[in-house]
C-alpha cells in the first residue's frame, strides 16, 4: 500500500500522517510529536518506511532537520537524510552534511562529510562524525577547527590559523572540545604539534584549567617562566594561581580571588616570594619574605547604605616594580561606609597611605574622614535652595603633627532670570570649623617650638554672579557669547597660620576655578576678602557636531588676600589672566590650550597644550605642560614636560604607534620614556609587539628596556612574554 501527500504541513507526525496511529508516532519519537513539512510524503506499508522529499523540514523537540530527502524506518526507528542536510541544535549550533543516519529523536547517529557552524561563528569540519550517549558526545574524524573567516575571493584558501586533529570529541555535558594528535597551522603551514589539547566549547563563560604560559629573559629576574591555573571554585567565585620561577629570585606564587555575593563583590590579589633584598645602604639581606596584597570589596547593607574597602600593601619599596605588578608611587588603602537618600549623601572613610618614594618616611593615616551633605528642594527657602554640609577629619602621623577638625557649613543659593535674558545667581555660606592640633610648629615661629593648640573660626561669605548669554545662528553654526561678572565678599582672615595647612598647599589658578568662592583646593585655607571676577566665554557650535570654545577671565582683589594665593597668581590687585581654547571641528582635530599670563607683562606662567590631529591612516598627538608659577607660598622650580605620539592604522588589520615623553627641565637625561608598538588584529587572531625604554628610577628600581610580544588565538588562549628585558638593579628598601 502506498499513500502520498503533496504541498502541505503535516503536524501529526510522520507515521500519523501516513495513517499510523498518533500514539505510535509519539512513541517512536521518544514521546514528542513530530512536525513535518515537505513537498511529497509517501508511506511503504510493506517495509514500514515513510519517505519525505522536496524541501523537507522535520522538527522534534528543540531540534530541526532540513534536507532534500528524509526517510523513517518504523521497524528500526532510524531516520535517514540525504542531500543538502542542515541540523539545528538546541544550543544554536548548525551542522551541515551530505548523508546522515539518526535515531528517531535526532539526538544520535552517524554523519558523513560533516561541517558545523558554532554559536560564536567558529567552524568545525570533518570527514565523518558520530553522535552517541543521547547526543552528549560528538566524535569527528580528521577534523579541522577555526574561528577565522574564510577568504571572500577564494573560500578554498586556508584561513589565517586552524587546528587540525585526527579526532575531535565534543563533550556537551562537560562543555569541552578535546583534540587528539593536533597540529596548529598558520596560513596552511604546520607550526606546532601536540598529542593532546582541549578548550571549552563556545557556550562556556569560564572553566578550570591551565592558561597560556608566560616567559621571558633578562632584567632583574633573569630567565623566568609562569603557568597560571584558573580555578572555577563555584558559580559565584573563582581564583587564578600563578607560580613563577626565575633564576634570580626563585619561586614566586601569585594568586587572585574573585567572588560575587547577592549584595556585593570581593577581589583579592596577592603574591609572596622568599628572595634576597638590597637595602638603601647597599646591604644585601638574604632570604627575606617579600610580597604584596591588593584588594577591593563593595557590599550593599540595605537600600540606603553600603560599605567597601580598597587595599594596597607591599613588603618593600621596590617589590611592585621589580615584578611589574604596579608602577604606583603612593599606595592608598581605604575603608568606607556611605549612604544615598534622595539628594542627601553621607560617607565615613579611613585612609592609610604608603609612600614608596625614598624622600618620604612619615606617611599619615586618616581616621576618620567623614562628610554629610544635605541639599534642599528647589524654591524651598526664600525662592532658592538650601544646603547643609558636615565634616570630620582626624589626621595622624607616626611622628610629628596630628590634626583633628570638625566643620559645618550652611548655604543658600537662588537664581533670577530676567526677561531680557540676564541670569543672576545669589549665594551665601556660613562656615564654622573647630581644630585641635598637637606637635604643631608655626611657620612664623623662629624657635621651632612644638605646641598643641585649639582654634575656632566662623567664616561667612557671599557671592553674586551675573551672566548674559547671547546666541545667534550663522548658517549651520550657532554662535554663543556670554560675559560673566561676580562679586565675592567675606571678612578678611588676617592670620591663618594658627591652623596647619594639610589640604590647601597645591594651588593652581585655572579657568575652571576662577569664579569659585574658595579657590583653594581644600578648606584649611579660606579665600577671604572682597574681590570682583570678570570674564567672557564664547563658542561656535555646528549642527554636525563640531565646536569651538574660548574663555578669558581675571579677578581684582579689593582687600588683601592670603599670601599663598598671591604666589599662585592672585595678587593684591589684578590677578593673572587665565584662559582656555578648545577647538574640535570634527574627528580629525581636537585641540585644547589652557594658559595663565602674568598681569604685568603678559608673560606665560602656566601653559597646557594638547592636540590630537589626523585621520586613522596617520594621527599625531602632542601634550605640553609648562609652569613657572609656584603652587604654594614657597618658591617652586620651573616644570616643563612634553609628550608626543604618532599612530597609524595603515590597513584594515594593521596598526602601529610610537610615543615619547620628555622632562625638559632635567639637567641630565631629558628623555624619560620611549615606546613603540606594532599590532595585527582581526576576528580570530591578535599579534602585538611592544618595545619600551624607561629612563626613570622609581621605588628603587630602574626601568630599562623591554620588548614584549603577545599572541591571542581566539577560543584557544593567549601567549605573552617580554622577549628582552634589561635593567640595572638599584637600591631597594
Amino acid at each position: 500500500m502506498r499513500n502520498s501527500l503533496r504541498g502541505g504541513l503535516v503536524a501529526l507526525g510522520i507515521a500519523a500522517a501516513a495513517g499510523v496511529p498518533a500514539a505510535s508516532a509519539q512513541e517512536a519519537g521518544g514521546g514528542q510529536p513530530v512536525l513535518l513539512n515537505a513537498d511529497e510524503l509517501t508511506y511503504d506499508e510493506t517495509l514500514g518506511i515513510v519517505t519525505a522529499t522536496g524541501d523537507v523540514e522535520l522538527a522534534q523537540g528543540d531540534r530541526l532537520l532540513l534536507a532534500d530527502r528524509v526517510s523513517f524506518n518504523e521497524r528500526t526507528s532510524v531516520v535517514t537524510a540525504t542531500g543538502n542536510i542542515r541540523l539545528l541544535e538546541p544550543s544554536g549550533d548548525v551542522m551541515f552534511a551530505d548523508y546522515a543516519e539518526l535515531t528517531d529523536d535526532l539526538a544520535q547517529g552517524f554523519v558523513q562529510q560533516v561541517r558545523a557552524l558554532l554559536t560564536d561563528n567558529s567552524r568545525l569540519a570533518g570527514t565523518e562524525a558520530e553522535r552517541t550517549d543521547g547526543g552528549r558526545f560528538m566524535r569527528i574524524n580528521r577534523a579541522v577547527y577555526s574561528p577565522c573567516d574564510l577568504c571572500a575571493e577564494d573560500p578554498t584558501r586556508a584561513p589565517l590559523w586552524q587546528l587540525r586533529a585526527n579526532r575531535v570529541v565534543h563533550d556537551k555535558e562537560a562543555k569541552e572540545v578535546i583534540y587528539r594528535d593536533a597540529r596548529l597551522e598558520m596560513f596552511g603551514i604546520p607550526v606546532l604539534y601536540t598529542p593532546y589539547f582541549e578548550h571549552p566549547d563556545p557556550t562556556v563563560d569560564r572553566k578550570s584549567g591551565f592558561l597560556s604560559p608566560i616567559f621571558g629573559y633578562g632584567g632583574n629576574l633573569g630567565t623566568f617562566a609562569a603557568v597560571p591555573y584558573y580555578w572555577t571554585i563555584a558559580p559565584d567565585m573563582d581564583a587564578t594561581i600563578t607560580p613563577m620561577f626565575s633564576t634570580e629570585d626563585g619561586l614566586q606564587v601569585r594568586g587572585e580571588w574573585r567572588q560575587r555575593f547577592e549584595r556585593g563583590r570581593l577581589f583579592l590579589d596577592g603574591s609572596i616570594v622568599n628572595a634576597d633584598r638590597t637595602t638603601t645602604s647597599g646591604e644585601v639581606k638574604e632570604d627575606r619574605w617579600r610580597g604584596h596584597l591588593f584588594g577591593e570589596g563593595l557590599f550593599d547593607l540595605d537600600e540606603t547604605w553600603r560599605a567597601g574597602f580598597n587595599l594596597q600593601q607591599t613588603s618593600d619599596r621596590s617589590y611592585l616594580r621589580r615584578y611589574r605588578i604596579s608602577g604606583e608611587d603612593i599606595l592608598t588603602s581605604r575603608a568606607f561606609v556611605e549612604g544615598f537618600q534622595g539628594r542627601n549623601y553621607a560617607v565615613a572613610n579611613a585612609y592609610r597611605f604608603d609612600d614608596l618614594r625614598e624622600l618620604y618616611e612619615n606617611e599619615p593615616y586618616v581616621i576618620p574622614l567623614a562628610e554629610a551633605q544635605m541639599l534642599g528642594e528647589p524654591d524651598s527657602l526664600l525662592g532658592g535652595r538650601w544646603s547643609l554640609d558636615f565634616g570630620l577629619v582626624g589626621l595622624q602621623r607616626p611622628e610629628g603633627r596630628d590634626t583633628q577638625r570638625a566643620s559645618i557649613e550652611a548655604g543658600w543659593q537662588r537664581q533670577f532670570v530676567a526677561d531680557a535674558g540676564l541670569i543672576t545667581t545669589v549665594s551665601g555660606t556660613l562656615r564654622g570649623d573647630a581644630y585641635y592640633v598637637t606637635d604643631y610648629i608655626r611657620p612664623d615661629d623662629p624657635t621651632g617650638r612644638e605646641d598643641s593648640t585649639t582654634d575656632y573660626r566662623l567664616f561667612p561669605q557671599g557671592q553674586i554672579t551675573m551672566r548674559y548669554p547671547v546666541a545667534r545662528q550663522i548658517g549651520t553654526v550657532q554662535h554663543v557669547i556670554e560675559p560673566i561678572v561676580s562679586f565675592t565678599t567675606s571678612p578678611n582672615v588676617d592670620d591663618q597660620d594658627d591652623i596647619p595647612n594639610e589640604d590647601s598647599q597645591d594651588i593652581e589658578l585655572t579657568a575652571y576655578n576662577l569664579f569659585r568662592p574658595n579657590r583653594f583646593p581644600g578648606v584649611d585655607r579660606l579665600d577671604s576678602g572682597t574681590r570682583v571676577t570678570y570674564g567672557a566665554k564664547t563658542g561656535f557650535y555646528g549642527f554636525g557636531g563640531g565646536f569651538s570654545e574660548f574663555f578669558l577671565g581675571q579677578s581684582y582683589q579689593i582687600s588683601r588676600n592670603d599670601q599663598a594665593l598671591e604666589a599662585s597668581g592672585l595678587g593684591e590687585g589684578h590677578s593673572d589672566i587665565v584662559g582656555s581654547v578648545r577647538v574640535q571641528p570634527g574627528p580629525y582635530l581636537d585641540l585644547q590650550y589652557n594658559f595663565q599670563l602674568s598681569e604685568e607683562d603678559l608673560e606665560a606662567q602656566v601653559q597646557q597644550f594638547r592636540v590630537s590631529a589626523g585621520v586613522p591612516l596617520l594621527r599625531a598627538g602632542v601634550n605640553y605642560y609648562y609652569r613657572d608659577r609656584p603652587t604654594s607660598g614657597d618658591t617652586a622650580p620651573r616644570r616643563e614636560f612634553l609628550s608626543a605620539s604618532l599612530s597609524s592604522s595603515f590597513s584594515q588589520y594593521w596598526s602601529a604607534a610610537v610615543a615619547q615623553s620628555y622632562d625638559l627641565q632635567a639637567t641630565e637625561e631629558k628623555l624619560r620614556s620611549t615606546s613603540a608598538s606594532l599590532t595585527y588584529s582581526d576576528e580570530c587572531f591578535t599579534f602585538q609587539v611592544i618595545g619600551s625604554r624607561d629612563n626613570t628610577v622609581r621605588s628603587g628600581e630602574e626601568g630599562g628596556d623591554t620588548i614584549y610580544f603577545r599572541l591571542v588565538f581566539r577560543n584557544l588562549g593567549e601567549v605573552e612574554a617580554p622577549l628582552i628585558s634589561s635593567s640595572s638593579q638599584a637600591a631597594s628598601q
